[in-house]
C-alpha cells in the first residue's frame, strides 16, 4: 500500500483525472461534547452553486429516494432513512450522526461522505467539504472539538490516500471549511487543506456559496 500523506493547512494531493479515480471517499471525524454535521458544497467557477441541490446536507430534499408517502409515513421518517445527494448524484452525503464522541468514553464520531468525480457535471470545479456546530444554542464552538480529522480514501481499493488535522486554535467559530476537491488547470483533481473557521454556522457557508 502507498504511503498515506499528512497534509497541513493549505497543501494539496493530487488525484488525478476523473477517470483514473473516481470513486472517493471522505471522512470527517472528531472527538468531541459537541454534535457535528457534515456538508458538502459543489462550486462552479465564480465560487457559488447553481442549484439548490448542490449544497448536500442533512436536510436536503434531494435524497438517495424519493418521498413515498405509503412507504416512509412522513417527511422526518423519509429523511433519517435516505441520505441526501447533490444534482448531478456525484456527492452521497451522510446519514446524520448524533452522537458527541463523549458519551461513549470520547470515542471517535463522524460522518461521512461519498464522491464518484466520473459524475461532476463540467461546470463544477470545486466540491467544498464542511462541518458545523448542530445546535449553536447551547453555546458551544469548536474550541470545545478535538481531534477534527478530514481523511481521502480511494473507495475502490480501501487506500487511504491523505489526510488532514486541523490543528488550528479556533475559538468562536461554529463553521469549519475542513478542505475541497479542485480541478486544476491540466484538468485533474486536488484536495486542498483548508481549515479555515467562520462564526455564524451553516447559515454563514450558505449565504457565502449562494
Amino acid at each position: 500500500m502507498a504511503k498515506k500523506f499528512d497534509l497541513s493547512k493549505g497543501e494539496k494531493f493530487s488525484l488525478g483525472k476523473g477517470d483514473e479515480l473516481s470513486a472517493i471517499q471522505v471522512d470527517l471525524n472528531w472527538k468531541s461534547g459537541a454534535d457535528l454535521d457534515a456538508s458538502a458544497f459543489l462550486l462552479n467557477d465564480d465560487g457559488v452553486i447553481t442549484e439548490d441541490a448542490d449544497f448536500v446536507y442533512y436536510k436536503s430534499n434531494n435524497r438517495s429516494e424519493a418521498y413515498d408517502r405509503t412507504k416512509f409515513g412522513s417527511k422526518k421518517n423519509w429523511r433519517d432513512n435516505t441520505v441526501p445527494v447533490s444534482f448531478d448524484g456525484s456527492v452521497v452525503g451522510s446519514a446524520d450522526d448524533l452522537g458527541d464522541g463523549e458519551d461513549d468514553g470520547g470515542e471517535e464520531a463522524g460522518e461521512t461522505m461519498h464522491v464518484d468525480l466520473s459524475k461532476v457535471r463540467p461546470e463544477i470545479t470545486e466540491i467544498v467539504f464542511c462541518v458545523t456546530i448542530y445546535d449553536e444554542e447551547d453555546k458551544t464552538t469548536f474550541k470545545n472539538v478535538r481531534d477534527p480529522q478530514i481523511v481521502i480514501t480511494n473507495e475502490e481499493t480501501g487506500e487511504e490516500l491523505c489526510s488532514y488535522n486541523l490543528k488550528e486554535h479556533f475559538s468562536s467559530e461554529t463553521a469549519v471549511v475542513a478542505g475541497a476537491l479542485v480541478l486544476n488547470e491540466d484538468g485533474d483533481w486536488e484536495f486542498e487543506a483548508i481549515g479555515k473557521g467562520y462564526d455564524g454556522g451553516l447559515q454563514t457557508l450558505v449565504d457565502m456559496y449562494q
